[in-house]
Formats: C-alpha cells, structure tokens, sequence
C-alpha cells in the first residue's frame, strides 16, 4: 500500500511580527508552497530544503472588523503574490500593510502603449498585455488577468468527494490528471488512507502521459513562434497520437473522470488496445527526439531563442518559480524527485536542469523531460499494470472530535509543483474547504521582468510561448 501521508508541523502565533519573522526564517532554508486563510486564521506552509519537512505557520487574526496583515511579498517572498491578491478579493477585512504597490508608469517622449487582448490568438485565453516599447525595444509589460474567474475552489465547498473532484480537475484543460492527483492525494492524506501500489502505478501512467501531451503542445506553439510550421505540425501530430494513447486506454483525450480520491474509476483497458497505445507512445517517442535533433540544426530557430526571455538574477529569487521555467533557471526543483509521491520512487526521474534562464533553456528542458516522460510511460506498460484490479477503496465517516480533517496533496504536473491544502467534514465526507497554489500563478509574475529584460517587440510571441503558461490556472 502506497501511503500518503504528509502531516506537517503546526507553529501558530497571534503576533503579525512574529509570524512574519517566522515564515520569512523558514524561506531562507526551504520553500514556501502556498498560502490560505480559513475561519480566523493564515496559514503559510512550507517546506524544510534538506528534510523536506512540511510546516504550517499560523497567524491567527484577531477580531475585529479591519485586520492589519503583514504583505509578506514586500518582504521579498514574491511567490506569495497571487495568493495576496486573491485573500484581497475573498476577504476585503484584511488590510495588508504596506499596502499593494502599484508599480511605475512609463512615461517620454518615444514611448508607444501596444495593447494586446484579452481576446488575443485563435483560442488562447482571456489575458490583457499592455506593452510599453520604445521603438522595437520592450521597455515593460503589464498584465491584467482575472477577467473571467470561475472561483472553482468557492463552488467546491460542501460537495461531496467525488463531485468535488469532477470539478477541480477542470481547473486547467492540460493538467486534468494534476489537479485530480493532487485534491485525490490531499483527500486520502486527510482521511488517513493508502492506495494499493497497482492504483499507485497507474495514476503515475496518467500523470506522464499528460505531461507528454502537454510539453508536446508546448513545443509545438515554440516552433510556431519562430515562424518554423513543419516541426510545429510535426509535434502536433505526435500530440494527437498521445491524445488517442489516453483514449485507447482511459476513454477519455484529456484522461478525465478517472482519478478519484481512494483509486482509479473505471474498467482497465482491453489488451489490444494497450498494444495500440504502447505502439503510438513508441513511435511518438522515436519521432520527438528526431524532431529536437533537427530543431538543434536549425540556426533560424536557434538564433531567435538564444538570449530571449532571460529572467533577471533578482526576479528568480523574488519569484522563484518552479516546473520547467524554473529548472531552466537552475531551480533543479521537481516533486516526484524531492518529494517522490506515488511510486515515483520505484521509476527515478533525473531532472532537466539549464542556468542560461530564457527561451532556449526553456526548450531544452522541456524536450529533456518529454523523453524522460515517454521513457517511463513505456516503462510501466512493459511492467502490465493493467493486469492489476482498478478500483476504490471505500470511504466511511470517521468518528472523531475534530469538526473538520486537514490534509495535503503535492504534485509535479505539466507546469510544475501543484498544491492543494483541503479540509475534510469527517461525518458527511464532504469538502468543507479547499485552496490550491498553482504553478502558472507563481510564474507569470516572472513574465513581464523577463519581458523588458533587452528584448524586441519582435521576440514577444516567442517569449510567451517559452513560458507556455496557462491563465485559467492563474484565475481559476
């Protein structure tokens, strides 16, 4: 049985100074993962770099109607910001000191306000880019987001597990498997249980293939950027392949409605088309890596990511972002290989590491990580995982005091480390609350730094699509 434990150690404080000194104390020798209020309380978790220790620090609010809390990222944790910003706008009691900065207008004589969107390209999302260049030269970008927010994690309270479930992992389209991974682990480690390592296996076969199908996507919209539609379609084609891989064994493109807290739902595939999958993930696998070859040849492609997009020295460790853009900024951060959940620990993931920080780095180790996920998924279904059961475990109330049972889920998904914190009604089993940190809202902070960081208006579209960030996962 795979355990999924993870129950942190509680420090709380009434004292705002003292809370403040605290979490900044425990940044310096870790990583802080998410922010979330509850009742009258703030809690900040964070993780021990060495030990990976997990810790809540509490700041517990005192009542009355304005509440003065410290705006911990004017205290340099950048990565904090979304979650600022988002208890601003939940909770309008709270009176962050110093108050928000609103940032410096450029102004003189020279300077052209470009908008952009919200509605942009084909399908893309609504976002809103205010770019200010002088001539070719993007001298700062502004986004406005939160133009279509769906407060998922408001309509989840008071569902039931599974309905919860369904509805958390459409928070982004592309990382369906992470969210359900991620709410299913936080669920499980709150009630206690532990999944059968076969249940285990098969969400790690969900996990890869989404993060294949995702980076495919991802390089393909790098190579439409450059102007490069051959390799674009190319990686398009394999994505498709991948897309019908997930059919042939899950029923579903996007592998939806089968991750639940407890197991896997569903009936395992039919052995021809697990011999249909294994062959497209094989082909897929052989043509990437001939595609990046021939990609690392093409000086046009080369030419327009080499020193694109570079994130400033302070702005990585201000934001310190994480999946693929941080570890292309030598973050050599990645769940499954600090913190192995599932049995990540039976298939050990080397992580794709670059120091340069811009849009090459950026592509390298996405491709890196595309055949390191291929190389697993062909792995496990050599291994016949689906000889196995698929299942649940049953899930009864429990008898306790406690109104109410924390737990926490933490993921690597295409994007990067996914959190979920969850509170658990232990005699309804419902969702009571649930707050998740999600790596698009830590990393678009670094876009617009990167952005006005010696580029052209010309590198803009590359530049975007080397960061290939998912703005419903930052408004959700």
């Amino acid at each position: 049985m795979i355990s999924t434990s993870a129950i942190p150690t509680v420090w709380s404080t009434n004292h705002p100074e003292d809370w403040l000194q605290k979490v900044l104390s425990f940044r310096q020798a870790g990583e802080v993962l998410l922010m979330d209020r509850y009742a009258d309380q703030i809690t900040v978790l964070v993780a021990t770099r060495h030990t990976n220790a997990l810790s809540e620090l509490t700041y517990r609010l005192p009542a009355q109607k304005s509440i003065s809390v410290p705006r911990l990222s004017s205290y340099g944790i950048g990565e904090l910001i979304d979650a600022e910003e988002t208890l601003s706008h939940q909770y309008p009691d709270l009176e962050w000191e110093p108050p928000e900065y609103t940032g410096r207008r450029v102004r003189g004589k020279g300077i052209f306000i470009y908008p952009l969107g919200p509605v942009r390209a084909d399908v893309a999302e609504s976002l809103h880019y205010r770019l200010s260049v002088m001539g070719d030269e993007i001298v700062r970008l502004d986004l406005t987001h939160r133009l279509k927010p769906r407060h998922i994690t408001v309509h989840a309270q008071g569902q039931t597990l599974s309905d919860a479930a369904r509805l958390l992992e459409r928070t982004t389209g592309t990382s369906t498997v992470a969210h359900a991974l991620a709410f299913s682990l936080a669920v499980e480690d709150a009630l206690g249980l532990s999944v059968p390592e076969s249940v285990a296996r098969i969400r790690i076969l969900m996990a890869e293939l989404e993060r294949a199908y995702s980076h495919l996507g991802d390089l393909a919209q790098l190579a439409a950027s450059t102007g490069l539609p051959v390799p674009q379609m190319e990686y398009l084609h394999l994505r498709e392949s991948v897309l019908r891989a997930n059919f042939s064994l899950f029923q579903h493109r996007y592998l939806r409605n089968r991750i639940r807290p407890g197991g896997i739902e569903g009936p395992p595939p039919p052995p021809n088309a697990r011999l249909r999958a294994l062959a497209r993930v094989e082909s897929a696998h052989t043509e990437s890596l001939r595609i990046q070859r021939d990609l690392e040849r093409t000086s046009s492609f080369l030419d327009r990511l080499h020193g694109a997009g570079t994130i400033p020295e302070p702005t990585l460790e201000f934001i310190r972002p994480v999946g693929p853009v941080g570890r292309a900024a030598d973050r050599p951060i990645d769940v499954r290989q600090w913190r192995p959940y599932m049995a990540y620990e039976n298939y050990p993931v080397t992580i794709a590491t670059d120091s340069h920080r811009d849009a090459y780095a950026r592509f390298k180790v996405r491709a890196q990580e595309l055949d390191q996920s291929f190389t697993i998924i062909q792995t496990l279904m050599e291994d016949g995982i689906f000889d196995e059961a698929f299942g649940s475990l049953s899930m009864t109330p429990c008898e306790t005091d406690s109104p109410h049972l924390t737990g926490l889920g933490i993921v690597e998904a295409p994007r990067g480390q996914l959190v979920y914190r969850v509170l658990i009604n232990p005699k309804h089993l419902t969702v009571d609350h649930v707050q998740m940190a999600t790596p698009s809202a830590r990393n678009w902070y670094v876009v617009p730094p990167a952005m006005a960081h010696h580029n052209i208006l010309q590198d803009f579209p590359i530049i975007d699509a080397s960061f290939a960030l998912s703005v419903a996962g930052w408004d959700r």
